[in-house]
């Protein structure tokens, strides 16, 4: 092996090591993102199912709050009319912070860098399953977003990713 054999690969090994966390921090924000949308679009879509099955209106809201920490979060929340799992209290309470749930699970925290656009804060599943609104939502973090949509006529719920 040459001098300049050694060299190039050098060269090579520190550019890729000056890459990775670029490329690292891409895929960390793509993740994301989806994730989090996911997690946005199954809890409409568990919402509806519930509403469904046990013939009850749910009700899912996402709100900012600001956790123990100090970081303001988007938090989703399900609540089940009438209280079909808990005694009905408020989970945000009036101090707007996450509390115990009146549904199933804790509220759900998405990431803080990931943050929620909507045309509405809630959205209710009748025991039909027909929503009370048609809901335009985005999550979004920099430049990536996926939508997430509901048809207030037929429950459907879709998402919808922009470049």
């Amino acid at each position: 092996m040459t001098l300049v054999e050694a060299l190039l690969v050098l060269m090579v090994l520190s550019a890729s090591m000056l890459a990775a966390p670029r490329v690292g921090q891409l895929f960390s924000q793509r993740t994301t993102v989806r994730q989090d949308s996911d997690v946005v679009l199954r809890s409409l879509r568990l919402a509806r199912e519930t509403a469904l099955a046990r013939r009850c209106s749910v009700t899912v809201r996402w709100k900012s709050v600001r956790n123990e920490d100090g970081e303001t979060r988007t938090v989703v929340d399900m609540v089940a009319t009438p209280g079909i799992y808990s005694d009905g209290a408020d989970a945000f309470g009036p101090a707007a912070l996450p509390g115990a749930s009146t549904w199933m699970t804790d509220p759900i925290e998405l990431h803080p860098d990931v943050s929620v656009r909507a045309n509405a804060s809630s959205i209710v599943f009748d025991p039909t399953g027909i929503a009370n609104r048609d809901l335009e939502l985005k999550v979004y973090r920099d430049s990536e977003s996926i939508d997430v949509y509901v048809q207030a006529a037929s429950g459907n719920i879709y998402q919808n990713a922009s470049p």
